[in-house]
């Protein structure tokens, strides 16, 4: 029988080439390596370059450097993260060391800490040349403005400073003095501030943390001295200079330091207590006068008794400059010494029912908890500080700018123990004035979104109980339902959970607060915040069927321009189409088309002071390579050939499948056929689902080692067909729903008789995992099925924690994913009748299982539930379970496992090839050990297209191949 089968196999896998043209072949597993993603593309002020990296999957690639006016390019080896200069006369970048280097680093046991280091790229644009500077912590450069930078290196390293315009020395350090064992060691690194234009440079040792002003007009820093009595200098400079101001210098320990906006402030955090917990101050300094104050202490009469000047606070000026906000938090304790031996000492969690947060959330929390800060305000002018926020108001929310006279404040403390079992999340609304910090409780137990318009004029939210938008008049006090009696629903209108739907998404606000934009399904819709103009209708989406969404190409924008030409995005759902169109903003809306085709599009970045912009499009068969066009996708440009390799194997086809559910429901699939497929010669089959999958028609998939799941093109390419259905739900049927869905749109498929209807397999992981588990207890109609992270039983797993997020599962199955839409004790049938582990007897499909044993979202027990009563009943069952690894696979060789073994589970129940050892004779833990783990096949490395058996290294002589 083995032989037979090899035989089958291999003849269905040679015609299968003969059949798609000699000239090009199957993807294979060593494959992954050749191809490579692109990334991390921008485009500079003027339009006039463009950087982009290519990377191999597994580390090393190349950054690009396209310039548009000449057509040259320009690489960088291992060159990733770029910023170029406001001014646009270099480029700065990472580069990372070689793959190699690091690798043998690793083999010869050196620590993390002292591996090889990135070091920094400067390309200098106008003279054509590269500056190198090895061993590099951070580098950064100016948002705007002014053309200098500074880096930190990795080790206090003195650095000799230059007014030479060679400044390739930079590379190399000087030799530092010996250590002096006695001396307390020093902390901080070396920093060097670079001048690309004339050469000059300056460093400084000791330096904690630097910051530029966003006009890049001011660069700042803390540096410290460690010795009998440690002291600390907080510095400035401002461009073009190379030298520093020292602001103070003194006992004490300075953090957190940020210039604003414009160059002319500064702020940081102080403490002189010399003790290990150290109480900080908030200090403000002012370059027009020189002027150094102490802001804030816990001494300001709008401290909060027993608060301070939190040390984890986040720092930050208004835009424009007036205010200075900074967090408190209770004043910190020193933790009493430790008396006890560990043998003496009780580990023990108190869990209490009148607890707000779980006692597994409060650990998962832990740490934010104890660095949480609540945000406050200092009010320059007046040298008055505002507390915003505190333990019942948590959250702060504030228009962009942070100029505005309100915020509002967020307090979900009410709600927290609902939050056990509600899929729903709650919130109390407030209105802060921000002059002196007095709240107005807005809105009570809101379940969406609520949002500050950038005048602080108006409160807009959404009420999910009537689907509709409204307002809050901050001047009159008065509500509007500014959506009442429109036709279309503004609620998520394919919401299938037995909770209530969301809103599509606010779009912005229009100048001077004058209106709000909203989504429907497909539509831009223009509001009036007071309730007085009718709602105007921006696009026509719904009439074709197409959704449209505007696309903020200024980062910066806080208003939504009218009368200007808006990108806007659109998708057709019916044919999966995207492209783009223009829309003018009024009464009488101007919607022209622009582009649209057979694509999926990345959103487009915009030149700051160009009309240019770049992107990446796709689709199954094409790479989302970068291009470069004018707004109007006009004198378009491919820039970028990142797998080129692609054109030397067999790829696929996709195209949409529709049919009737078996309960009456017209949905949509995917079908991935092979290249060349031929409709006179039968496929073997294999369909994975989630949930809805159609509108990724047009996505493309490189080979790449599975974390999870099926890889669309590896699998057409290897001559299968992969079907992808849409999956529709019922509150307390969620499995039925699967049934439903994918049953019957693999039965429509199996009417073609090129579809080998007694070789079809399944595949999911984690929801899709669960759906695939199920099925296998309602129909043997499938050869082979493969599950990830499957809960097996709702019944254990509804009272259980996820713990990755340390919360109650309960949400999940009464209002979430499960659609149970009830509790355990409301409705024990359903969640018995939804779960495969008490059908178990009724399984006749070999099932393969991946349940990893850190899985923080599925817990690891629901797989070794199912395991356990297949093994015990006899079925044909795996578990793999990678070790250490989280719901889906992180490693790049736990992924390359995973591929391999599930491909080869595939292969042998639908194509007839031979299992290998692992299904046949499994891996004893004692022969486990002695194998190297990293080998796939504990022995044997097979290629399923020329039926290639190769006896690993690592295990030769352990295993015998099966032939």
């Amino acid at each position: 029988m083995k032989k037979l089968s090899l035989t089958l196999f291999v003849f269905t896998i040679l015609l299968s080439m003969f059949l798609s043209g000699q000239d090009k072949k199957p993807l294979s597993h060593e494959d992954y390596d050749k191809w490579k993603d692109l990334s991390n593309s921008n485009i500079s002020p003027s339009g006039d370059w463009v950087s982009y990296e290519v990377n191999l999957q597994d580390g090393g690639g190349y950054l690009w450097l396209y310039n548009t006016g000449e057509d040259i390019y320009r690489s960088f080896e291992r060159g990733h993260k770029a910023r170029f200069s406001a001014t646009e006369n270099f480029m700065a970048f990472r580069i990372t060391p070689p793959k190699g280097t690091v690798r043998k680093a690793k083999l010869a046991g050196i620590k993390k800490e002292k591996l090889p280091k990135d070091s920094l790229g400067i390309y200098l644009i106008g003279d054509d040349s590269l500056i190198r500077i090895k061993e590099i912590k951070s580098f950064k450069v100016p948002e705007e403005g002014s053309s200098w930078l500074a880096w930190l290196l990795e080790e206090e390293k003195p650095v000799k400073d230059t007014t030479a315009a060679d400044t390739s020395s930079t590379a190399e350090a000087e030799e530092p003095e010996k250590e002096d064992k006695k001396k307390p060691k020093q902390e901080g690194n070396t920093l060097v501030v670079f001048h690309p234009a004339t050469g000059e440079q300056a460093s400084f040792e000791h330096v904690q943390e630097y910051d530029f002003s966003k006009n890049g007009n001011l660069l700042t820093f803390i540096t410290t001295k460690k010795d009998s009595i440690d002291s600390v200098s907080v510095h400035y400079m401002t461009y073009p200079g190379i030298q520093s101001q020292i602001i103070y210098e003194g006992p004490g320990y300075a953090k957190t330091i940020k210039p604003d906006e414009q160059g002319h402030q500064l702020a940081y955090l102080f403490s002189a207590d010399t003790a290990k917990v150290k109480i900080y101050d908030l200090f403000l300094w002012n370059a027009n006068n020189n002027k150094l104050i102490k802001a804030v202490d816990t001494s300001s009469s709008a401290m909060t008794d027993g608060w301070c000047v939190s040390e984890n606070s986040k720092v930050y000026f208004s835009e424009n400059g007036k205010r200075l906000f900074f967090g408190t938090a209770t004043i910190p304790e020193e933790e009493p010494k430790d008396t006890l031996t560990d043998d003496e000492k009780v580990s023990v969690d108190i869990w209490n029912w009148k607890d707000d947060r779980l006692q597994p959330m409060q650990l998962k929390q832990l740490k934010d908890d104890q660095k949480r800060a609540y945000e406050s305000v200092y009010h320059i002018a007046l040298g008055r500080m505002v507390q915003l926020a505190d333990e019942d108001v948590m959250r702060i929310k504030m228009d962009k700018k942070h100029n505005g006279p309100y915020a509002i404040g967020m307090s979900y403390k009410p709600y927290y123990k609902e939050m056990s079992w509600d899929a729903d999340s709650y919130q109390d609304v407030y209105l802060i004035n921000m002059d002196n910090g007095q709240r107005k409780l807005i809105l009570e137990k809101l379940q969406s979104t609520a949002l500050l318009s950038p005048l602080g004029r108006y409160i807009a939210y959404y009420n999910e109980l009537d689907s509709s938008w409204n307002s809050w008049s901050v001047k009159s006090g008065e509500f509007n339902n500014l959506t009442d009696g429109l036709p279309p629903s503004f609620s998520y209108e394919e919401f299938d959970m037995p909770t209530t739907p969301g809103p599509y998404g606010i779009t912005g606000w229009t100048k001077n607060d004058e209106n709000l934009l909203v989504y429907d399904r497909y539509d831009i819709w223009m509001l009036d915040p007071e309730g007085n103009d009718k709602p105007v209708k921006l696009t026509n989406g719904r009439e074709t069927e197409t959704r449209f969404r505007y696309i903020k190409l200024d980062p910066d924008e806080e208003y939504i321009p009218k009368k200007e030409k808006l990108l806007i995005r659109t998708f057709n759902e019916s044919t999966k189409d995207a492209g783009f169109y223009n829309l003018s903003i009024s009464k009488s809306p101007e919607l022209k088309p622009i582009i649209m085709g057979a694509f999926r599009y990345s959103t487009p970045k915009k030149a700051k002071d160009a009309e240019k912009i770049i992107w990446q499009r796709m689709n199954f068969i094409e790479y989302g390579d970068l291009w470069i066009s004018n707004m109007d996708f006009g004198e378009e440009k491919k820039l970028s050939d990142a797998n080129p390799q692609q054109k030397d194997y067999l790829w696929g086809t996709v195209e949409i499948v529709q049919w009737t559910s078996a309960d009456g429901v017209d949905l949509d699939g995917m079908l991935y056929k092979p290249e060349n497929f031929d409709p006179d010669s039968s496929y073997p089959m294999i369909v994975y689902f989630y949930e809805t999958y159609s509108d990724r028609l047009h996505g493309h998939y490189v080979p790449k080692p599975s974390r999870s799941t099926v890889n669309f093109t590896y699998y057409a390419s290897n001559g299968y067909l992969v079907f992808v259905p849409d999956i529709v739900y019922k509150t307390g049927f969620p499995g039925q729903g699967a049934y439903n869905s994918v049953v019957s749109g693999t039965l429509k498929l199996m009417e073609n008789h090129w579809v080998d209807g007694e070789h079809i397999g399944i595949q999911g992981q984690s929801w899709g995992g669960y759906q695939v588990a199920y099925l296998v207890t309602q129909t043997n109609m499938f050869a082979a099925a493969m599950a990830g992270a499957p809960v097996s039983n709702m019944t254990s797993a509804y009272g259980g924690i996820r713990w990755g997020s340390g919360m109650s599962r309960m949400f999940q199955y009464e209002g979430s994913q499960s659609r149970i839409g009830g509790t355990l004790w409301e409705k024990p049938w359903r969640y018995i009748e939804n779960s495969p582990i008490f059908f178990a007897d009724k399984v006749e499909t070999p099932l393969l299982m991946m349940h990893n044993d850190n899985d923080g979202a599925v817990p690891w027990y629901q797989g070794i539930e199912y395991f356990v009563a297949l093994r015990r009943l006899n079925k044909p069952v795996w578990m793999l379970t990678y070790n250490g690894a989280p719901h889906n696979l992180k490693r790049r060789a736990d992924c390359k496992d995973l591929s391999i073994r599930m491909q080869q589970f595939f292969d042998h129940y639908l194509r007839g090839a031979p299992a290998p050892i692992w299904m046949e004779q499994g891996i004893p833990a004692l022969r486990e050990k002695i194998a190297a783990k990293t080998e796939a096949l504990y022995g044997r490395a097979y290629d399923p297209a020329t039926e290639i058996t190769v006896t690993t290294g690592a295990t030769e002589g352990l295993f015998a191949a099966i032939t």
